[in-house]
C-alpha cells in the first residue's frame, strides 16, 4: 500500500469551485502525458517541504494531459489543506504519485447510490464518470450551507437524481431511514467526514459487502502533547534496533524521528501509506483504512499501537 513512485508535476491552472476549495490541476514536467487511471483512483501530492495528502482525481479519465484535484481548507487539520491552498502558486513544481486504486463501480448493480459529505464529492465526482452510460444513479450531497456546494453545477449535469441535504436548513440526511430505503438491487458508495462515515457503515453493516463501498481521506485528529496510549518498544528488525515510543508520539512519528524512512501521507489512519510488517506483538488497531484480514499482518503507524512490545519489518 505504500507509495514509492513520485512522477514531477507542475501546477498549471487552479479554480475556486467554492470558497474553500481550491482546485488544482498540474501538467507532467518530464512526459507528455501522466499514466492512465481509472474512474475512482486517487493520487498522493507531495509538497517541495515534504508534505504528501492523497486527492480524488476529479478529472476525465480521457484526457491525461494533465491531472486535477480538490483542496478543501482544513484550519484545525494536520496543516495539509493550508498548505495546498496558501503556499502552492502557479507555475510550483510538485511531485504526483502514479494513481491508487479507490472505490470502483459495481458493474452489476441496476442501480447505484452515491453519498457525499463535504469534500468527499471528489471521490463521488471521479466515480460518476465510470458509470456506464444511461445508468440509473443518483446522489445525496449533504453540505452545512447550500452556497458552499462545491461542484453542485457539476453534479447537477452528471445525469444523476441530486438530492442536497442542507443541514443549517434542518435538512440534515437521515442515515438509518435513507439506508431503510435503498433499494435492494442497489449499491450504495459513501466519502464524507467520520461522522457521516461511521453512522452509515453502522447502519449498512447488515448489509452484503460488495453493496457496500467507501472511501475516506480524512483520518483520526489529536492535539499536540496529548496522550496517544500507553508508551510501548519496537523492535525494528531490519534495521535492527529498539525505538522507544512515548506516550504522546505515534508511531510513525517516532520512527522517523530515528531516521527509518517510512512513506506516509494523511497521518490519521485513513490512507494506509504508512503500513508496517507486524513480525511480533498485539496492536491495538485504530485505522480506517485496513480490513481484519489486513490487520493480522500489519498495522498503520500514524494511529496505531502496540500493546506492550512488539516487532516490526522495517
Amino acid at each position: 500500500m505504500s507509495v514509492r513512485l513520485l512522477m514531477a508535476a507542475r501546477l498549471k491552472a487552479e479554480s475556486w469551485p467554492a470558497s474553500d476549495v481550491r482546485e488544482l490541476t498540474f501538467e507532467p514536467v518530464h512526459r507528455t502525458e501522466f499514466p492512465p487511471f481509472i474512474p475512482g483512483d486517487h493520487v498522493q501530492v507531495q509538497h517541495q517541504n515534504g508534505t504528501r495528502r492523497d486527492y480524488s482525481l476529479i478529472g476525465s479519465a480521457n484526457d491525461l494531459s494533465s491531472y486535477r484535484i480538490a483542496v478543501r481548507r482544513e484550519s484545525g487539520g494536520r496543516g495539509g489543506s493550508v498548505l495546498f491552498q496558501d503556499e502552492l502558486a502557479l507555475g510550483d513544481l510538485v511531485f504526483v504519485s502514479y494513481p491508487q486504486g479507490g472505490m470502483r463501480i459495481d458493474s452489476a448493480a441496476a442501480h447505484h447510490v452515491f453519498v457525499a459529505g463535504g469534500i468527499g464529492v471528489t471521490a463521488v465526482l471521479g466515480l460518476l464518470g465510470g458509470l456506464p452510460c444511461g445508468a440509473s444513479s443518483e446522489v445525496h450531497y449533504c453540505v452545512r450551507n447550500r452556497i458552499d456546494a462545491a461542484y453542485q453545477d457539476v453534479l447537477e449535469r452528471s445525469g444523476a437524481k441530486l438530492v442536497l441535504h442542507e443541514s443549517s436548513a434542518g435538512g440534515r440526511l437521515d442515515v438509518p431511514a435513507f439506508v431503510e430505503d435503498l433499494p435492494r438491487e442497489a449499491t450504495l458508495y459513501y466519502c464524507g467526514p467520520p461522522s457521516l462515515m461511521a453512522a452509515i457503515a453502522d447502519a449498512t453493516s447488515h448489509f452484503d459487502p460488495a453493496r457496500v463501498r467507501c472511501e475516506s481521506f480524512t483520518g483520526v485528529t489529536t492535539e499536540p502533547g496529548e496522550k496517544l496510549g500507553d508508551a510501548f518498544d519496537a523492535w525494528l528488525v531490519l534495521s535492527k534496533r529498539v525505538i522507544r515510543v512515548p506516550e504522546d508520539e505515534s508511531l510513525l512519528q517516532a520512527v522517523l524521528r530515528e531516521n527509518v524512512p517510512v512513506d506516509y501521507s494523511c497521518e490519521g489512519g485513513a490512507c494506509g501509506s504508512c503500513v508496517l510488517e507486524v513480525v511480533d506483538g498485539e496492536i491495538d488497531h485504530r485505522d480506517l483504512c485496513l480490513s481484519e484480514e489486513e490487520r493480522k499482518e500489519v498495522m498503520t503507524s500514524c494511529v496505531s499501537r502496540g500493546r506492550g512490545p512488539i516487532s516490526l519489518r522495517a
